[in-house]
């Protein structure tokens, strides 16, 4: 694990700069930073008090969801969906329709896996590199972010439930689209959305 001391100084520019929506950073170039309400899936009507905070660098990605509503004690996963190419999409927030329109450069892939605890509440964090995906990731559409593509991409995630703990079974829960869903029913139930930057 690595760790990073801020100054004081540099703590309060980094906040001044969250505040207007970009940050620029010596090494990785200019930076976006995006918020977005949770919201039920598929409807995408009702806000559930969550939020997410998604910061686009040059060459990745890194979201943080803060959620609640959700199942107690249960296992969930959370998938990257990105549009390359957002204009070539024809729905709003109903973007399942345009996942079989290969010219937005659709992509669908594995972000990340927890578990909730008694309060239905969870924070996850997730990185993307726009280049090609880590091997062993379930990957059920595309190719994932292209290179040079980060500022361009529309980035959406889906928080899919696992149903309630097997204890034996939990690596297999948060691992994968299918796991355990031979023994729980698995379902998505929140969704986040970001547009395209430029």
């Amino acid at each position: 694990m690595r760790a990073t001391l801020i100054g004081r100084g540099v703590a309060v520019v980094l906040g001044l700069c969250a505040i207007f929506g970009t940050v620029a950073t010596a090494a990785d170039g200019p930076a976006v930073y995006q918020t977005a309400n949770i919201h039920d899936f598929p409807g995408m009507t009702n806000d559930l008090g969550g939020a997410a905070t998604l910061l686009r660098t040059a060459q990745a990605v890194d979201v943080r969801i803060s959620t609640s509503a959700l199942d107690h004690n249960a296992a969930y996963t959370v998938w990257w969906v990105v549009f390359n190419r957002p204009a070539a999409r024809v729905g709003g927030w109903l973007w399942v329709d345009d996942l079989d329109n290969p010219a937005t450069g659709a992509s669908v892939f594995y972000a990340a896996g927890f578990v909730t605890g008694s309060d239905g509440t969870a924070n996850i964090s997730a990185h993307l590199d726009a280049d090609a995906l880590p091997r062993g990731i379930d990957v059920l559409l595309g190719n994932g972010l292209m290179p040079g593509n980060v500022f361009g991409a529309e980035i959406h995630l889906l928080i899919r439930s696992h149903g309630s703990l097997i204890p034996w079974r939990v690596a297999q829960k948060i691992g994968s689209v299918d796991g355990a869903c031979d023994v729980n029913v698995c379902a998505e139930q929140q969704a986040v959305g970001f547009d395209a930057v430029r």
